[in-house]
């Protein structure tokens, strides 16, 4: 427990260092305020479009630091001792996924009532997609490992990383943004909450091992 402890505190300073919250939301608040104002939607009430704004936003945002999950810790040796250390390598997957759902999605989860303003929702509309969105990201994150070992040793493989990434992003951005749109119409369907949290909870629990065994091929 001491182990994961140090590896988490490790990780989380890493992310700080590399400036991962400060990216990522500003990106999304320039991505927002600049789509928005090219779609016009900006003081309007036009919240599908807004809704479909604001998921992309924070699909594109959750890419940012993504290469950088592994690719350091690989050039580095840092992984090398990672998988050579008394803790599973799956349980450091699981801790770079959760440092990166906290430095990356967490922040612009919180500063969502605030963005959605201008785009014609509610308060109290911004507060219900945040709680969809603190559910939803997860899944996110922890994906978002795979593409990362995928890529791993690439040079410049942003670009693949991408193309791997944001498709399997779909279903859970599509089931999101449905969820939001029913709560804009004032429809709170509790199940939907519940199948979404499920697709999440599957994401965390299988992502890891995935990630794991393309890790471990790559060094075989």
């Amino acid at each position: 427990m001491k182990l994961i402890y140090h590896i988490f505190k490790y990780e989380m300073l890493f992310a700080l260092a590399n400036k991962s919250i400060l990216l990522s939301t500003s990106f999304f608040i320039i991505l927002i305020l600049t789509v928005g104002i090219g779609f016009g939607q900006i003081g309007e009430s036009s919240e599908n479009t807004a809704l479909a704004i604001i998921w992309i936003a924070i699909a594109l945002s959750s890419l940012l630091s993504i290469k950088a999950m592994f690719q350091d810790d690989f050039e580095d040796g840092t992984l090398d001792l990672y998988m050579l250390s008394a803790a599973s390598l799956e349980t450091i997957i699981f801790l770079k996924a959760f440092t990166h759902w906290i430095t990356t999605n967490l922040p612009i989860i919180i500063l969502i009532p605030i963005i959605c303003t201008p785009l014609g929702l509610t308060f109290k509309q911004s507060i219900l997609i945040s709680i969809v969105m603190f559910i939803s990201t997860p899944a996110l994150s922890f994906i978002s490992t795979i593409g990362a070992a995928l890529t791993l040793g690439e040079k410049g493989g942003n670009l693949l990383l991408s193309i791997f990434i944001l498709p399997t992003f779909l279903p859970i951005m599509i089931f999101g943004m449905k969820i939001s749109i029913l709560i804009t119409n004032s429809i709170h369907d509790i199940m939907a909450h519940l199948i979404l949290l499920a697709i999440s909870l599957i994401c965390l629990a299988i992502t890891p091992f995935i990630t794991s065994i393309i890790i471990k091929v790559h060094y075989s």
